[in-house]
């Protein structure tokens, strides 16, 4: 092989390698925008509520917005004990969900069962 043939084969996987690079760029950055779009313009109608029983925090909970009131009833008819509900202001439900779970490991509140380990 002369110097000729090896540095077209060369140049050859070069632009390989650099068509391979601008579509893995282009990828990346059409999945960036997608999942930006998607937080800026997912419903933001779920809140994070935490029932609270002398100060201290008992439950962890995540409901539609529109749901509140009656999640309460629904706590209340199971036999929780509480005296005081505190939630958070709505967000999409992925983002609701991972807060959740977040403060359920973090307190280790009595009636969490789901990621209380």
């Amino acid at each position: 092989m002369d110097y000729t043939t090896y540095q077209n084969n060369n140049s050859q996987q070069m632009s390989s390698a650099k068509v391979l690079l601008h579509i893995a760029a282009a990828v990346g950055a059409t999945i960036a925008i997608a999942n930006i779009l998607d937080k800026l313009f997912s419903p933001k109608d779920t809140v994070n509520y935490k029932l609270r029983y002398r100060g201290q925090t008992v439950y962890h909970g995540v409901c539609y917005e529109d749901r509140l009131d009656a999640r309460i009833y629904e706590h209340e008819c199971d036999g929780k004990i509480f005296d005081n509900c505190v939630y958070d202001e709505a967000k999409s439900r992925e983002k609701a969900l991972e807060i959740e779970r977040k403060r359920i490991r973090r307190n280790r509140t009595i009636y969490n069962i789901q990621h209380n380990f």
